[in-house]
């Protein structure tokens, strides 16, 4: 699996809950903002950027030309700043640092050295009733870095990734949505093995798993999220509504 700083997705879907509190009685959507239309409420009441923190730690299996495969284990923390053009859109942009973890070949063990991630994405809320909600996410993210052998040259290491996906949850008692989640993802990895340019992408190109977002004040909020099927990924974050 390629570092997903993204989130893939996990952090972009986690941003997305992220957004702010009701407004008035009117209800919330998955995103935090407001379901009650435009035309009830004044624009400027509704927030219209957000800031967030993620951390994440993924593991899963790589399969290289000439049938080489590998497991890996990633970390990475990722600033976000999102923008809210409507009530219904979240346009997002990230940049972070993927570091530890390793690649687990048949011959040892390659260790990552700290490396630069970006991440573009958007989340779209096509249905919200006041207690169900539906979140469309899409993510674009990238990681570079090395990898380190004992007694060999370090090689360079760049992935990219495209990740869409869907999460369905329920409002309880106006600070807790929980939700299940699905993603679909794929993209290729650019790597160097014994002097030879290789490319590779993950076994599994999908998540399913589950989350937590939780209001704590009318600006602050908390997320968590794990995928124990598929690509497996943990995910926390927290973000403030501007």
């Amino acid at each position: 699996m390629k570092p997903r700083p993204w989130l893939s997705a996990s952090i972009g879907a986690g941003l997305c809950l992220l957004c702010a509190p009701p407004v008035r009685a009117c209800g919330v959507s998955a995103s935090g903002v407001s379901s009650c239309s435009l035309t009830e409420h004044d624009e400027a009441v509704r927030p219209h950027w957000v800031v967030a923190a993620s951390g994440l730690y993924t593991s899963t299996r790589l399969r290289f030309d000439h049938e080489l495969y590998a497991e890996q284990v990633r970390y990475a923390a990722l600033a976000t700043l999102a923008y809210l053009p409507t009530a219904k859109l979240v346009l997002q942009a990230g940049l972070g640092a993927a570091f530890g973890g390793s690649l687990n070949l048949a011959d040892g063990q390659y260790q990552f050295s700290p490396g630069p991630t970006a991440l573009l994405g958007a989340d779209f809320r096509p249905f919200d009733d006041g207690r169900f909600f539906l979140i469309l996410t899409a993510a674009l993210s990238f990681a570079s870095a090395r990898t380190h052998k004992s007694g060999e040259a370090s090689e360079g290491y760049q992935a990219f990734d495209l990740r869409l996906g869907t999460q369905f949850g329920i409002q309880l008692a106006r600070s807790f949505r929980p939700y299940v989640a699905a993603r679909v993802f794929g993209g290729p990895i650019f790597w160097r093995y014994q002097n030879e340019a290789i490319t590779g992408t993950d076994t599994h190109h999908y998540q399913l798993g589950a989350g937590l977002a939780v209001r704590i004040s009318k600006a602050l909020n908390v997320f968590a999220e794990g995928f124990p099927l598929g690509e497996q990924a943990v995910a926390v974050g927290v973000g403030f509504a501007l």
